[in-house]
């Protein structure tokens, strides 16, 4: 080869490089000025919210988290443990130095009674410790890890946040993979509460036969994680308005007075957002199980005027749907050798299972709703009142109308299909727009200046944009309870053990006439749990452990023998 040409090639050689090198130089000044990722998950596990992305973006405030989950752990909670680190990546991203996080074992290296005032004080302060079987090599151990975090900021405040959902009666394949869908919903919350110190606040109204709060106890223990709440009685308040953003009507079963309603009605004219829960008829399943059969009677709640001025009317009758929930029946078993009763589950069409009726912010990431003896909706023409139905039967479904007896005795025979022949009832309706008072062009003007100098308020005929919730159903936000009296989580099903989603969308409903849709989104996040078949990976073990091992020799060996292939053709030409 001549001295030219391999200058010539030393140079090709060399402006090779030199290009090379530039594109890299390029490339990096782009990565610097241009920032791209790409979630090719199905699930978007990955992606965390825009309204998450422009809090962060926004941080003025320090905000440090030290996360307890870290160390040796079964696998589900090792998954927990990385899906964490991988959101306060992707935050730190948006959060910049703004945001810190640290892993750290505090039970590590201490002494036992360290160890016992670590988490005494982790206790106290919400985060409780869970004990876990960790496989050794020839054994197993039991090991407690503390499945939370604390979010401090730079004013010494600190947040706790459990990892976990250890919701009572779930699997727990199931309650770490919803966890891990609950992260960003977790860490943006405890984030939120600081940078918005004063909460909203939440109101029960009581005293009028409202549902008992040790009933509502999961519900109730929910809402306080991110408001204030409180109960609220009408005859020991001025202006519920000082009280209240955001008032809980749960199944009332008397009579509302007038004055009451008045209050009601001026603290919606005000701006005041409801959320009503409402039995049409007295059926109770605590009845039933006294005895088989009860006479179900329409309550007087004195709401009919109230509600259909507002756009909606509660119908007195009982939805039954064959899209339902069971019930344990005793049955008779003429086999059985011993006194012990028998019992089948047998469909409840009291017990009605809702799906949401459309797309909409509080319908976001809800499946199935579960209800006891539920009633209608019907929307009413009101001006200026956008009526949306979230919650309605389905395609097989009928109305009757109280009196009515209920007979669970029934159950045990086979329904007429044919009469369950209405589709969609709306038992779930939003209602938004400007809403007239009920008292407007109703009032003598006498009775509306001493009730407005009696309650201090001046009266308010049209309310500005507002909105208001009205599920016909006073249980869906009733917990059921173990035979030992424990609250079970809400949407928890005792008697088939599955779970619905009547606790997100309640949460939803709150969220949404709060204002707060940034958690609607975050809540409704799902991860798919994928998991593998358990008998296909024993029987087909050794095929795939024999495929992992060969493929990468062959491709190796083929991608060997085309370059030599390719090499000895190249320079069997000079």
């Amino acid at each position: 080869m001549s001295s030219t040409k391999r200058k010539s090639n030393k140079q090709s050689i060399l402006f090779r490089l030199l290009v090379v090198i530039g594109i890299i130089v390029l490339l990096n000044l782009l990565a610097s000025r241009l920032f791209l990722r790409l979630d090719l998950t199905s699930d978007k596990r990955f992606t965390i919210s825009e309204k998450t992305k422009e809090m962060l973006r926004n941080l003025n405030d320090g905000v440090f988290v030290k996360i307890y989950l870290t160390g040796d752990m079964p696998a589900g909670f090792k998954r927990l443990s990385n899906s964490t680190r991988d959101l306060l990546d992707e935050m730190k991203i948006y959060g910049g130095n703004n945001l810190q996080y640290q892993f750290e074992d505090p039970l590590e290296g201490k002494t036992e009674k360290e160890k016992n005032e670590i988490l005494k004080e982790l206790a106290q302060n919400g985060l409780e410790p869970t004990n876990v079987t960790v496989k050794g090599e020839d054994e197993y151990s039991q090991k407690l890890i503390i499945p939370g975090a604390v979010v401090y900021f730079q004013s010494g405040v600190g947040v706790p946040v459990n990892l976990l959902n250890n919701e009572s009666g779930m699997k727990s394949q199931l309650a770490l993979n919803n966890s891990e869908a609950q992260l960003e919903y977790k860490f943006s919350s405890a984030i939120k509460t600081q940078l918005s110190p004063t909460k909203t606040r939440i109101a029960f109204l009581r005293g009028h036969g409202e549902r008992e709060l040790y009933y509502l106890y999961d519900f109730v223990k929910t809402i306080t994680s991110f408001y204030e709440a409180d109960t609220i009685l009408l005859n020991q308040v001025i202006d519920v308005r000082r009280k209240a953003d955001v008032l809980i009507i749960a199944q009332p079963t008397k009579s509302i007075n007038e004055q009451d309603k008045y209050k009601i009605d001026q603290f919606i004219m005000n701006g005041g957002k409801v959320l009503w829960l409402l039995d049409a008829l007295n059926a109770s399943l605590d009845s039933l199980t006294q005895k088989p059969a009860m006479l179900a009677i329409n309550y007087s709640l004195n709401l009919d005027d109230q509600l259909f001025t507002y756009g909606v009317r509660l119908n007195a009758g009982l939805l039954m749907d064959l899209a339902c929930n069971q019930i344990p029946l005793m049955v008779q078993n003429n086999n059985s050798t011993t006194n012990q009763p028998q019992f089948h589950l047998f469909p409840c069409p009291y017990f009605p299972v809702l799906f949401p009726a459309s797309e909409h912010p509080v319908t976001y990431g809800i499946d199935a709703v579960s209800t006891l003896f539920p009633s209608t909706l019907d929307t009413v023409a009101t001006s200026g009142i956008k009526k949306t139905i979230l919650l309605h039967s389905s395609k097989y479904s009928k109305l009757v109308f109280g009196p009515y007896m209920i007979d669970m005795r029934e159950l045990r025979k086979e329904p007429d299909v044919n009469s369950f022949n209405k589709k969609n009832y709306p038992v779930a309706v939003l209602l938004e727009g400007k809403f007239k008072s009920l008292y407007k062009n109703r009032m003598p003007e006498k009775l509306k200046i001493v009730l407005a100098d009696s309650l201090k308020t001046p009266f308010i005929e049209n309310s500005s944009e507002n909105k208001m919730i009205v599920v016909a159903d006073g249980d869906m936000a009733s917990n059921e309870f173990s035979n030992k009296g424990q609250p079970f989580s809400l949407g928890y099903y005792k008697y088939t053990g599955d779970y619905f989603n009547n606790k997100n969308f309640l949460l939803n409903c709150i969220d949404y006439l709060a204002g707060n849709l940034n958690q609607i989104e975050t809540r409704g996040k799902q991860v798919k749990l994928r998991l593998l078949d358990v008998q296909k990976v024993k029987s087909e073990k050794t095929k795939w452990q024999s495929l992992n091992l060969a493929v990468p020799i062959v491709l190796i060996l083929i991608f060997g023998a085309i370059f030599i292939i390719i090499r000895t053709k190249k320079y069997s030409r000079l």
